[in-house]
């Protein structure tokens, strides 16, 4: 099957086969109806015979009609060498002509022909229409002379109309008569001249015969045909014996452009099949080749949509989709310019410009449709205040929008003019300068609120230090003391151990305050990080060696410098490192690195959380939170609040991120 379908002699063959089917099925079914009209499958053949003579009669006896009277044509010279014979009698009943013998026939049929005459005896036409006199004066001729008429009947006045050229009858209605002429035709009892007639009879003969296979072909026809355009389909961009779908110069036409031309060319030829072709002779190939044009042409966009559904994009290969595609980015790409142009203006420029926009719209609509002068001056005075009121809004509102600038951007003393507003605008300005007077009254309570803030957390912890001092050199002396209770030497130890935890806490706790509102002394000095690593690995190797961690170090050979308080980068690396000696798990590694970008040093901290991490970083830098949720380790819960302090205090920057178990701190400094 793959080698069929891409093989090109196999298209080929199967194109061909079902052109043959396809004139096969149309002549089955052109045949079938043919007959049936004749009535053979209802009558009989004798019954079916006869109305194929009648038929064919009436038509002869129609056309030597319009041939005599019409066209002016001899009696003598129509149909005389064919097997049709006919009578023609005048309106009066009068034998005009007669050619046939009298012998016995075969049909007979007897036709009357009307049309309309001028009392002098011109004949006007039926469907002619009376066209009214020009003012110009006609030119007369006479109309020709039909053989078997007098000369006195052909003075009807043809005239020539003089404005287009056209030949008219210009007849008055009353002067109309209309008359009725009569034609015998009779088919001869013996065929004896070859001529249509006899070929239609032979043609019945032919087909009475194959009545019932005429349903029988066109069904296996109509069957072979769909399993030969299956296979076309199928087949359809296939090249070869590759699976590959390749589109040919067809398929690379838009869709839409294709289908209109595949609808203009079935135009054409469907148009010449059911205009142009008769069902004799010649006219049957003719007709055969439009029919099989028609198909092929129709079989080609068939197969080209296939290809198409294959390679898929099927409206995107349109013309008009493209067109679209283009013109909505052309629409927003113009819609985005001219809003950042919009941006771009100054407020008062910018409402010019659409109002100036809005009157040009108007006044180009009122040109297209008309005004009345009354109307157009009511138009200019009302849009003139309109734009005026406009304005005065537009100005109002830069005015008001000025002051909120000036308000956020922290200038306390900037109060917004209410000169020259009203109402709803002046109240506005004054809710303003109120908001300035409001935010000073709410800032200062807030210093006033952290001042009390942090001299309480001072004060206390100041006043628990002292007793806690005391409590501190106390069991100092007990653990010289050397009881010999071992329960005494143990409560000491807890006592010990626990007094330096909570000494550790205040000074936190202090130094956490002093570092959140400033108070801490910063001497910033050139200060080379790499150096304050290595000081930073060379401390806390060993213990996070016991620990069972691994030290991971990385930075460039070029020094790194910053400006910052030595004392204070040392606390903050201290507090980090060991918020990971403590909180990092056992078996895995910390990293410590050292960058240079974009004219910032970033030092980061890197490890894996002995502990899940349900909180986010910034949450985990809040005061007295705790990566460790069961509170079962050391820390106060202040390390990362401090750090973040002193870093902020010194111009830096502290981001934490916590990603699953990874735990990662970056900070950064401006570096020269």
């Amino acid at each position: 099957m793959k080698k069929l379908r891409g093989s090109l002699a196999a298209k080929f063959t199967a194109v061909v086969l079902l052109c043959l089917l396809a004139l096969v099925f149309a002549g089955s079914v052109l045949g079938a109806a043919a007959l049936g009209e004749l009535g053979v499958y209802s009558g009989g053949y004798e019954s079916a015979r006869q109305n194929l003579l009648d038929t064919l009669c009436r038509e002869h006896a129609s056309l030597a009609a319009e041939r005599i009277l019409d066209w002016g044509e001899d009696p003598e010279t129509v149909f005389v060498h064919e097997n049709f014979r006919f009578r023609l009698y005048d309106p009066e009943g009068t034998l005009l002509f007669s050619n046939y013998d009298g012998n016995g026939y075969l049909a007979h049929v007897k036709q009357s022909y009307s049309r309309y005459e001028t009392p002098e005896g011109g004949a006007v036409p039926e469907e002619t229409p009376v066209m009214p006199r020009p003012t110009a004066a006609p030119e007369v001729t006479p109309t020709p002379t039909p053989t078997g008429r007098s000369s006195r009947d052909d003075e009807a006045n043809i005239v020539f109309d003089q404005w287009d050229g056209e030949i008219v009858w210009e007849v008055e209605e009353s002067q109309q008569e209309l008359k009725t002429w009569s034609i015998d035709g009779y088919i001869p009892e013996t065929l004896v001249v070859q001529d249509q007639i006899s070929h239609d009879m032979r043609l019945f003969d032919r087909g009475y015969g194959f009545r019932y296979g005429v349903f029988a072909a066109a069904l296996l026809s109509l069957l072979l045909g769909v399993l030969l355009f299956a296979f076309l389909c199928a087949a359809a961009g296939h090249r070869d014996e590759s699976e590959t779908v390749t589109p040919n110069f067809v398929d690379r036409i838009p869709f839409d452009l294709l289908t209109i031309l595949v609808i203009s060319g079935l135009g054409l030829t469907l148009n010449g099949l059911f205009e142009g072709v008769s069902l004799r002779g010649a006219g049957i190939i003719l007709g055969a080749l439009l029919f099989l044009l028609s198909g092929l042409i129709l079989l080609l966009w068939c197969l080209s949509l296939a290809t198409r559904v294959k390679l898929g994009g099927l409206l995107k290969g349109c013309l008009l989709y493209r067109l679209l595609a283009w013109s909505r980015k052309g629409l927003r790409r113009g819609g985005r310019a001219l809003v950042r142009l919009l941006r771009k203006l100054p407020l008062i420029r910018k409402w010019a410009l659409i109002i100036a926009a809005v009157w040009a719209g108007e006044f180009l609509i009122m040109s297209l449709f008309g005004v009345y002068p009354e109307e157009f001056f009511l138009w200019l005075l009302e849009h003139l205040l309109l734009t005026a009121l406009a304005f005065y809004g537009i100005l109002s509102f830069r005015r008001l929008r000025l002051g909120a600038k000036e308000i956020a951007a922290g200038n306390e003393a900037y109060e917004v003019d209410t000169r020259y507003l009203i109402g709803e605008l002046a109240d506005h300005a004054n809710d303003l300068n109120h908001i300035r007077d409001g935010l000073n009254a709410a800032v200062a309570e807030r210093m006033k609120s952290e001042r009390f803030r942090t001299e309480l957390i001072t004060n206390v912890s100041h006043d628990i230090k002292t007793p806690l001092t005391s409590i501190v050199n106390y069991v100092d002396l007990l653990e010289k003391e050397e009881p010999e209770s071992e329960k005494v030497r143990e409560y000491v130890q807890v006592l010990s151990r626990q007094s330096g935890r909570l000494k550790k806490l205040i000074d936190d706790l202090i130094e956490a305050s002093k570092a959140s509102t400033g108070n801490l002394p910063v001497v910033k000095e050139p200060c080379e990080l790499g150096v304050l690593l290595d000081q930073t690995a060379g401390e806390y190797g060993e213990r996070l060696s016991a620990a069972g961690l691994e030290l991971v170090l990385s930075r460039p050979e070029e020094p790194v410098t910053i400006l910052a308080d030595g004392r204070h980068m040392w606390r903050i690396f201290d507090n980090l490192m060991g918020n990971a000696l403590k909180y990092a798990q056992p078996g895995t590694r910390v990293y410590l690195s050292l960058a240079r970008q974009a004219g910032k040093a970033q030092v980061t901290f890197r490890n894996i959380s002995r502990s899940q991490l349900n909180v986010s970083g910034e949450e985990l830098m809040e005061r007295f939170v705790r990566g460790d949720s069961a509170r079962s380790t050391e820390g106060s819960g202040l390390g990362l609040s401090i750090a973040r302090s002193l870093t902020q205090l010194q111009g830096g920057q502290m981001d934490l991120t916590v990603d699953g178990d990874l735990f990662k701190v970056t900070l950064s400094f401006d570096s020269f």
